[in-house]
């Protein structure tokens, strides 16, 4: 158990606990969350009433690691932010601090032992002492006997020249046993420079008009060194670029803050190669940058406009026009606004191990930019701005209570969020759903088959259904019980069948198959309600090509039967058909025509 400080008012007390496989760090810190107390959010007062820095960085993620050799593994993670700015790292190995770091993400820890698993995490800390919560952890096993493979030899290379002193190598990636740590470059036989990992080099300063011939070999952490790859050359142009890169566009500048404004365009394009590009601040010169199409100007005074204009430059020194201006104007006071308290919030267990969340997007003066979920009122995850999250690796038959609440850039923290409790599973669902039933086809044209079923039931849930057609899978559906098959071919017999999944990826049994035969073409597929009467005897189908009027009837005025349903066929293409319906009964008497409808024939 160790305590480390960060300032005479922050303490933090760290329990960790190391196995040989596993590394797991339970902790209540400065910013971490509990329960709601009350306090404000990411400020602390110092002796004199200023207000000072009390936000964490965020937890670094990303976290992979190497064992290049029986004594070094090599670290690497992705940079944490802060409000202010993160100033280094701490470095965990088998729970205990290993190093302090600077702002950097990598690391290679030495004097290892050969054989030997070591599990490592990673925290920010900022210039305030603040320390952000330690990241997942990483497993790494040193190899057992010292590397003497070399990597493969270095293919494909190939030499450029893009102007008068530069010429540009790119090759393909060797590959080795452990890992290629980086290349050497020779230039007409001399080593020129030892590169990192890396497949690509802009050789300049090279004299106009002269031709260089160019090598490639791999080596390794254990000092292993490839073959000479197969040379390129290349021969320096001989006249200086003087093409100036295009103008900048869509140059637009967002105020974040009451002193920083952030600016983005689109990129420039080089006969060469772009440079890099020069910013403009009210028309006077502000910075210029490498090869970077963003850009944060920062120290700007509050509620104050500011005009920004873009240019870039190449290689050679040619430069493109000035972009369009874009304007911003700064914000007038810090943000101190918290986001709305998240509403709605639901949790689900989908398996022994697995609840999923669910909940109302907060609002905010500003944005939203995340939100942080705590699990049995600790401190569990903080994500994105999005309203879901799946909880995983959970015990069985296990009840656990979620809360949220949501987060500005600003630092603003909303109160937490209602409650929401749900219990895992017992044990994993093995339960396939019940095979649907009541599967009906029914021809809809000449091109369309419609299907319907009952539903099937399920021990957790039926998530959907999978369609086949003739034996062969059609298509997946969502939990729904109707589907179209279209793209059909006409006066074609068609069988379907049904079964069911759920969201463990059970399958219910198939069901009864149901058939159809898609209608013939120039055809119309009536429907009416049937007549009450204790003599029926049928239904005729009048139809014609004019409203009102029926030049002919179905069998030539032979009723239809006592249906409520017939499909006339024969239709002439081309025109619009008009139709209508009457009954009649044992004795001959016919009743009226019905509702006139009508359809197109194509």
């Amino acid at each position: 158990m160790a305590a480390i400080g960060s300032g005479s008012s922050r303490r933090c007390l760290r329990f960790v606990v190391a196995i040989l496989i596993a590394s797991v760090g339970l902790y209540a810190c400065g910013g971490a969350e509990t329960e709601d107390n009350g306090l404000s959010s990411g400020v602390r007062q110092t002796a004199d009433g200023s207000s000072a820095d009390g936000v964490a960085p965020s937890t670094p993620n990303g976290l992979t690691g190497t064992a290049v050799s029986p004594s070094q593994i090599n670290l690497s993670w992705s940079a944490s932010t802060d409000n202010v700015g993160v100033t280094g790292y701490r470095v965990y190995r088998n729970g205990v601090l290993l190093t302090t770091l600077g702002n950097v993400t990598t690391y290679q820890n030495t004097g290892l032992s050969t054989s030997t698993t070591y599990s490592y995490t990673v925290q920010a800390i900022d210039g305030a002492g603040n320390a952000s919560g330690q990241s997942t952890a990483v497993i790494l096993t040193t190899p057992a006997t010292l590397d003497t493979t070399a990597p493969s030899t270095p293919t494909g290379l190939t030499a450029n020249a893009v102007s008068t002193s530069r010429i540009d190598l790119s090759w393909s990636a060797s590959t080795d046993n452990v890992a290629v740590t980086g290349y050497r470059v020779f230039r007409n036989g001399a080593l020129l420079i030892t590169l990192g990992n890396v497949t690509t080099y802009q050789n300049t300063g090279l004299t106009a008009g002269v031709t260089y011939i160019y090598t490639v070999r791999a080596l390794d952490a254990a000092g292993n060194v490839s073959g000479l790859s197969a040379a390129a050359s290349a021969t320096t142009l001989t006249t200086p670029d003087t093409t100036a890169p295009t103008t900048p566009t869509n140059l637009t500048a967002g105020a974040v803050s009451t002193s920083q404004i952030n600016l983005s365009w689109s990129a420039s394009t080089d006969n060469d190669v772009i440079a890099g590009y020069r910013v403009y601040r009210n028309g006077a010169f502000l910075i210029q940058l490498a090869d970077v199409t963003t850009y944060q100007d920062t120290g700007l005074s509050a509620s104050t406009t500011y005009s920004y204009n873009v240019d870039a430059i190449d290689a050679a020194g040619n430069v493109s026009g000035l972009s369009a201006a874009a304007n911003a104007t700064t914000l007038a006071t810090p943000d101190t606004t918290a986001p709305s308290t998240p509403s709605g919030l639901t949790a689900n267990a989908v398996s022994a191990s697995q609840i999923n969340l669910n909940w109302t997007a907060s609002t905010d003066n500003v944005a939203v930019t995340g939100y942080r979920i705590t699990r049995n009122g600790t401190l569990l995850t903080t994500l994105g701005n999005v309203t879901t999250y799946q909880d995983t690796g959970l015990a069985a038959a296990t009840t656990y209570t979620y809360r949220v609440r949501a987060l500005d850039a600003a630092g603003n923290v909303s109160s937490l969020s209602t409650a929401a409790s749900a219990t895992t599973l017992a044990v994993p669902d093995t339960t396939a759903p019940t095979t649907p039933t009541g599967l009906v086809a029914t021809a809809i044209s000449s091109a369309r088959i419609g299907l319907s079923w009952s539903p099937s039931t399920d021990n957790v849930a039926v998530t959907g259904y999978r369609i086949y057609r003739n034996g062969v899978f059609l298509a997946t559906l969502g939990n729904v019980t109707t589907y179209e098959s279209a793209g059909l071919t006409a006066s074609t017999a068609y069988s379907y069948n049904v079964d069911a999944i759920d969201a463990a990826g059970n399958a219910s049994g198939t069901s009864t198959a149901a058939s159809a035969t898609t209608l013939a073409p120039n055809t119309a597929t009536l429907a009416w309600d049937a007549v009450t009467a204790p003599s029926l005897s049928g239904y005729r189908i009048y139809y014609g090509t004019a409203p009102g009027t029926y030049f002919q009837s179905v069998g030539g005025g032979v009723d239809v039967g006592n249906v409520t349903t017939y499909t006339v066929t024969g239709l002439s293409s081309g025109l619009r058909h008009y139709f209508a319906a009457t009954a009649y009964d044992s004795k001959g008497d016919e009743t009226g025509y019905s509702n006139e409808v009508f359809k197109d024939i194509p």
